[in-house]
């Protein structure tokens, strides 16, 4: 099982978001700012955005419960990162 710190939360997402953006011919992101938004970037589609969540689901073996998060901050990484790091270790 992987321990779903937020900094073990942070790496998986930034990898994510790395392997999508490369299979789309793009570059890496060298920096991954809290406030960045991973929907209004362009870097995820909604589609996306729900396989990256399952897949942390998978990884961190733990289902995230959007319910209590609200929606403006649902796609930023810093505020999501923290969540389903909260959202995973409290159900450890």
């Amino acid at each position: 099982m992987n321990s779903a710190t937020l900094d073990n939360v942070r790496v998986f997402v930034a990898d994510f978001l790395n392997r999508k953006l490369k299979d789309r011919g793009q570059g890496p992101l060298s920096d991954l700012p809290d406030d960045y938004d991973v929907l209004l970037s362009g870097a995820l589609d909604s589609l996306a955005f729900v396989e990256m969540m399952m897949a942390a689901g998978e990884h961190f073996v733990g289902e995230i419960d959007f319910e209590s998060l609200a929606p403006e901050k649902m796609t930023v990484v810093g505020p999501l990162c923290v969540f389903v790091s909260e959202q995973l270790t409290k159900r450890q």
